[in-house]
């Protein structure tokens, strides 16, 4: 048998047998494992804090483990106790603003950033979590200098040149993005993020060898980001095989189910397959996601025309 799903729905598929609709009464929070926590705490593998749940740098540590791979309730927990320990732990605030703007949290996600960078004024990985606070509030300015202050602050911080690199493309300064992505590769070529960013980074300037290359290393490094997945679809796409790099999207949404962008592009993807029906719930899911965001609304009145 088949079924077809909307938004709020799942279904339970047994064999043998048709599968069988499953209200969810909450789908955010039903899928909330799933959602990509991002990474705002630079540690390099010779600094890694040892194992000692009285050390609150442990604990921030393990907590953004954790958050790698959606166990957000651990993390929690991890992020209380250090925070019990040390109540001016600059990096438990930072990580608790992450999780905050992952869960669309914008005035939570803005104080716990400020927090983190009132008790931390020194720290890279505060204004990294300021910066994504900003962003989900729409001050790219501000963020962008929050993470300008970061690589001043640890010019060795990888994920600080990679959130800058992010940043310079959202401006459309794609030479200084492609500089600061090279950066972030040069000081941690090992990191998903780096690589991440540098994929995107070519792939805005159209050098799609480069750029599947950095996403191909970037999913080996960390195969549950979401935007590696999605970036190889687009380099695929932009190759002309519209069919695998729309596979490498679907794989993109399944990992962020919430992330609007990834949706957007996914209803272009069927758009473009001539799937219809399935862009047009893509949209549909996209502007609820995210209302203020203009890309499904953009690609919604394309498809309508």
């Amino acid at each position: 048998g088949s079924l077809v799903l909307t938004g709020g729905q799942s279904a339970v598929a047994e064999a043998g047998k048709a599968p069988v609709l499953r209200v969810v009464v909450k789908p955010r929070d039903a899928v909330q494992w799933a959602l990509y926590y991002l990474p705002v705490m630079y540690v390099p593998s010779g600094e890694v804090p040892k194992e000692d749940i009285g050390d609150p740098r442990f604990l921030a540590y393990r907590a953004s483990q954790l958050l790698a791979v959606g166990r957000v309730d651990e993390a929690g927990a991890d992020i209380e106790r250090a925070l019990s320990l040390d109540p001016k732990y600059s990096d438990a605030f930072a990580l608790q603003a992450i999780i905050a703007v992952v869960q669309n949290e914008k005035d939570k996600a803005l104080k716990a950033a400020q927090k983190a960078v009132d008790t931390g004024p020194n720290s890279a990985t505060a204004r990294i979590a300021m910066s994504y606070a900003q962003q989900a509030g729409f001050d790219l300015e501000g963020a962008r200098a929050s993470v300008e202050e970061a690589v001043k602050l640890d010019p060795n911080d990888a994920l600080a040149w990679a959130r800058l690199a992010e940043l310079w493309s959202s401006f459309g300064r794609l030479g200084k993005a492609l500089d600061a992505a090279q950066k972030a590769v040069e000081l941690d070529p090992n990191l998903a993020r780096t690589q991440m960013v540098l994929g995107f980074a070519y792939l805005t300037q159209v050098k799609t060898t480069e750029s599947r290359a950095a996403f191909e290393k970037a999913i080996e490094f960390d195969q549950a980001d979401p935007l590696s997945r999605l970036g190889l679809g687009l380099a695929i796409i932009r190759d002309g095989d519209l069919q695998a790099g729309g596979r490498e999207i679907e794989i993109a949404a399944s990992l962020d189910p919430n992330n609007s962008i990834v949706r957007s592009y996914l209803g272009k993807t069927y758009y473009e397959e001539k799937r219809t029906g399935l862009d047009e719930r893509e949209y549909a899911i996209a502007k609820e996601l995210d209302p203020n965001d203009p890309t499904p609304w953009f690609y919604d009145a394309i498809a309508k025309q």
